[in-house]
C-alpha cells in the first residue's frame, strides 16, 4: 500500500454494525468474527482501508491510531 493512502483513516471498526470482518493491524491479523464480539480495544480502533468480502478486512495501522 502506498503511503499517501496509508495516511487517512475513517470510522472506528466498532461504528459498524452486522458485519463479519477480518482486522489486519500492520500487516497481522489480530481479529476475526463480528463487530459486535469484537473486544473493546479492536472497536477504537480507526481502518484506513477496506476490502470488501466475507470477512470484510480492514486494514490498520498503529502509527495512525
Amino acid at each position: 500500500m502506498s503511503d499517501e493512502k496509508k495516511l487517512r483513516t475513517y470510522m472506528q471498526i466498532g461504528d459498524s454494525r452486522l458485519l463479519n470482518i477480518r482486522v489486519i493491524l500492520d500487516e497481522n491479523i489480530v481479529y476475526e468474527g463480528m463487530v459486535e464480539d469484537a473486544p473493546a480495544e479492536i472497536k477504537k480502533l480507526k481502518y484506513s482501508s477496506v476490502n470488501m468480502g466475507n470477512p470484510i478486512e480492514c486494514y490498520v495501522y498503529s502509527e495512525l491510531n
